[in-house]
Protein backbone atom coordinates (compact mmCIF):
# COMPACT_ATOMS: atom_id res chain seq x y z
CA UNK A 1 0.00 0.00 0.00
CA UNK A 2 1.73 3.14 -1.42
CA UNK A 3 -0.05 5.00 1.73
CA UNK A 4 2.32 3.18 4.33
CA UNK A 5 5.54 4.68 5.79
CA UNK A 6 8.35 3.14 7.55
CA UNK A 7 11.11 4.74 10.14
CA UNK A 8 13.94 2.58 11.31
CA UNK A 9 11.60 1.81 14.30
CA UNK A 10 7.79 2.72 13.18
CA UNK A 11 5.47 1.48 10.32
CA UNK A 12 2.77 4.14 9.98
CA UNK A 13 -0.58 2.80 8.39
CA UNK A 14 -3.54 4.85 7.01
CA UNK A 15 -6.23 4.77 10.37
CA UNK A 16 -9.01 2.41 9.21
CA UNK A 17 -12.10 1.80 11.03
CA UNK A 18 -10.95 -1.76 12.56
CA UNK A 19 -8.50 0.69 14.91
CA UNK A 20 -11.64 2.62 15.98
CA UNK A 21 -12.06 0.61 19.66
CA UNK A 22 -8.08 1.22 19.96
CA UNK A 23 -8.05 4.88 19.00
CA UNK A 24 -11.19 5.21 21.27
CA UNK A 25 -9.00 3.79 24.33
CA UNK A 26 -5.82 5.12 23.27
CA UNK A 27 -7.63 9.34 23.20
CA UNK A 28 -9.44 8.68 26.06
CA UNK A 29 -6.55 7.16 28.45
CA UNK A 30 -5.73 9.42 31.71
CA UNK A 31 -2.83 10.30 30.87
CA UNK A 32 -2.89 10.89 27.41
CA UNK A 33 -6.22 12.83 28.04
CA UNK A 34 -4.58 14.64 30.42
CA UNK A 35 -2.02 16.27 27.65
CA UNK A 36 -4.97 16.72 25.15
CA UNK A 37 -7.81 19.29 26.36
CA UNK A 38 -9.89 18.43 23.33
CA UNK A 39 -9.64 14.81 24.33
CA UNK A 40 -12.37 14.71 27.16
CA UNK A 41 -15.15 14.62 25.17
CA UNK A 42 -13.99 11.69 22.70
CA UNK A 43 -16.72 9.37 22.17
CA UNK A 44 -17.10 6.29 19.86
CA UNK A 45 -19.07 7.99 17.29
CA UNK A 46 -16.48 11.28 17.47
CA UNK A 47 -13.77 8.88 16.96
CA UNK A 48 -15.73 7.26 14.06
CA UNK A 49 -15.98 10.45 12.11
CA UNK A 50 -12.19 11.53 12.71
CA UNK A 51 -11.38 8.27 10.95
CA UNK A 52 -14.02 8.85 7.99
CA UNK A 53 -12.29 12.76 7.92
CA UNK A 54 -8.73 10.91 7.39
CA UNK A 55 -9.99 8.14 4.69
CA UNK A 56 -11.79 11.23 3.04
CA UNK A 57 -8.14 13.03 3.23
CA UNK A 58 -6.12 10.06 1.90
CA UNK A 59 -8.78 10.06 -0.87
CA UNK A 60 -8.54 13.37 -1.48
CA UNK A 61 -5.26 14.71 -0.92
CA UNK A 62 -2.98 11.65 -0.18
CA UNK A 63 -2.68 12.13 3.86
CA UNK A 64 -5.00 11.62 6.42
CA UNK A 65 -3.96 10.24 9.85
CA UNK A 66 -2.02 6.89 10.48
CA UNK A 67 -1.14 4.27 13.26
CA UNK A 68 1.93 4.19 14.93
CA UNK A 69 3.47 0.77 15.49
CA UNK A 70 6.87 -0.96 15.59
CA UNK A 71 8.19 -2.58 12.51
CA UNK A 72 7.14 -5.69 12.15
CA UNK A 73 4.02 -5.26 13.74
CA UNK A 74 2.64 -5.13 17.46
CA UNK A 75 0.87 -2.72 19.53
CA UNK A 76 -0.83 0.56 18.84
CA UNK A 77 2.16 2.94 19.80
CA UNK A 78 -0.05 6.06 18.73
CA UNK A 79 -1.07 8.14 16.24
CA UNK A 80 0.13 10.49 13.95
CA UNK A 81 -0.96 12.48 10.84
CA UNK A 82 -1.45 15.27 8.38
CA UNK A 83 -5.10 16.50 9.01
CA UNK A 84 -6.31 19.45 6.27
CA UNK A 85 -6.58 23.01 7.85
CA UNK A 86 -8.41 25.14 5.27
CA UNK A 87 -7.85 24.98 1.68
CA UNK A 88 -4.21 25.23 1.54
CA UNK A 89 -2.72 23.99 5.19
CA UNK A 90 -2.49 20.93 6.94
CA UNK A 91 -1.57 20.84 10.44
CA UNK A 92 0.90 17.78 11.75
CA UNK A 93 -0.92 15.90 14.68
CA UNK A 94 0.61 13.02 16.89
CA UNK A 95 -0.03 11.34 20.39
CA UNK A 96 1.55 8.66 21.76
CA UNK A 97 0.91 5.80 24.37
CA UNK A 98 3.07 7.44 27.34
CA UNK A 99 4.95 4.03 28.25
CA UNK A 100 6.26 5.02 24.72
CA UNK A 101 7.20 8.89 25.74
CA UNK A 102 11.15 9.70 25.79
CA UNK A 103 12.21 7.43 23.18
CA UNK A 104 12.04 9.99 19.95
CA UNK A 105 9.00 7.96 18.56
CA UNK A 106 7.02 11.51 18.01
CA UNK A 107 10.13 13.40 16.58
CA UNK A 108 10.57 9.88 14.31
CA UNK A 109 6.87 9.89 13.27
CA UNK A 110 6.16 13.70 12.78
CA UNK A 111 10.38 13.52 10.41
CA UNK A 112 8.16 10.80 8.19
CA UNK A 113 5.37 13.20 8.12
CA UNK A 114 7.28 16.13 6.92
CA UNK A 115 9.41 13.78 4.23
CA UNK A 116 5.88 12.85 2.75
CA UNK A 117 4.42 16.22 2.99
CA UNK A 118 7.39 17.64 0.97
CA UNK A 119 7.71 14.65 -1.18
CA UNK A 120 4.37 12.75 -2.04
CA UNK A 121 1.81 15.93 -1.24
CA UNK A 122 3.41 18.89 -3.42
CA UNK A 123 2.89 21.03 -0.37
CA UNK A 124 5.76 23.43 -0.07
CA UNK A 125 5.79 24.79 3.73
CA UNK A 126 6.07 23.45 6.99
CA UNK A 127 4.98 25.55 10.13
CA UNK A 128 4.27 25.18 13.88
CA UNK A 129 2.68 26.90 16.45
CA UNK A 130 3.20 24.98 19.68
CA UNK A 131 2.79 26.40 23.49
CA UNK A 132 5.36 23.79 24.98
CA UNK A 133 9.04 23.87 25.91
CA UNK A 134 9.06 19.70 24.66
CA UNK A 135 6.83 20.06 21.41
CA UNK A 136 9.39 23.91 20.72
CA UNK A 137 12.64 21.50 20.76
CA UNK A 138 10.87 18.66 18.87
CA UNK A 139 10.18 21.41 15.70
CA UNK A 140 13.58 22.42 16.14
CA UNK A 141 15.26 19.12 15.43
CA UNK A 142 12.95 18.76 12.97
CA UNK A 143 14.66 21.81 11.21
CA UNK A 144 12.52 24.36 11.94
CA UNK A 145 13.38 27.44 12.25
CA UNK A 146 11.51 29.93 14.88
CA UNK A 147 9.37 32.75 12.72
CA UNK A 148 7.48 33.98 15.67
CA UNK A 149 6.39 34.52 19.52
CA UNK A 150 3.13 35.63 20.02
CA UNK A 151 2.71 37.32 23.27
CA UNK A 152 0.14 34.99 24.89
CA UNK A 153 2.88 32.38 24.96
CA UNK A 154 2.87 30.03 20.77
CA UNK A 155 5.89 29.87 19.49
CA UNK A 156 5.62 29.90 15.60
CA UNK A 157 8.60 27.93 13.50
CA UNK A 158 8.56 27.07 9.66
CA UNK A 159 10.61 25.08 7.27
CA UNK A 160 10.37 25.20 3.55
CA UNK A 161 10.24 22.21 1.03
CA UNK A 162 14.23 23.79 0.28
CA UNK A 163 15.10 23.60 3.66
CA UNK A 164 14.16 19.95 4.41
CA UNK A 165 18.02 18.52 2.88
CA UNK A 166 19.21 19.83 5.88
CA UNK A 167 19.05 16.69 7.75
CA UNK A 168 20.23 13.57 6.37
CA UNK A 169 16.63 11.85 5.91
CA UNK A 170 13.74 13.89 7.34
CA UNK A 171 11.38 10.97 6.96
CA UNK A 172 14.02 8.60 9.13
CA UNK A 173 15.13 11.13 11.79
CA UNK A 174 15.60 8.97 14.96
CA UNK A 175 17.18 10.33 18.46
CA UNK A 176 16.87 8.37 21.63
CA UNK A 177 16.22 10.73 24.68
CA UNK A 178 13.20 13.27 23.34
CA UNK A 179 10.98 14.44 26.03
CA UNK A 180 7.05 13.27 25.58
CA UNK A 181 5.63 15.27 23.05
CA UNK A 182 1.63 14.90 22.44
CA UNK A 183 -0.03 16.18 19.68
CA UNK A 184 -3.51 15.35 18.79
CA UNK A 185 -6.41 15.45 16.05
CA UNK A 186 -7.98 17.07 19.37
CA UNK A 187 -5.41 19.60 20.58
CA UNK A 188 -4.80 22.94 19.79
CA UNK A 189 -1.04 22.80 19.72
CA UNK A 190 0.04 21.92 16.21
CA UNK A 191 2.12 21.76 13.22
CA UNK A 192 0.76 22.97 9.98
CA UNK A 193 1.80 22.28 6.83
CA UNK A 194 0.74 24.97 4.05
CA UNK A 195 1.01 24.98 0.32
CA UNK A 196 2.84 28.35 -0.62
Amino acid sequence: MRDVLRTARLTLAPVSMSDRRRLLAHWTGPLVREHLPGARGVTGPAVTEIIAASERGFALRGYGLWTLRPVGGGPLLGVAGLRAHGDRAAEIVWSLEPDRWGRGLAEEAAGALLGHAFTATGLRRVTAEVDGAVTAEVAGRLGMRRVRHDPGGAVHFAADRADAGQADSIASISRAGVAPAIISPLSNTSVGVEIT
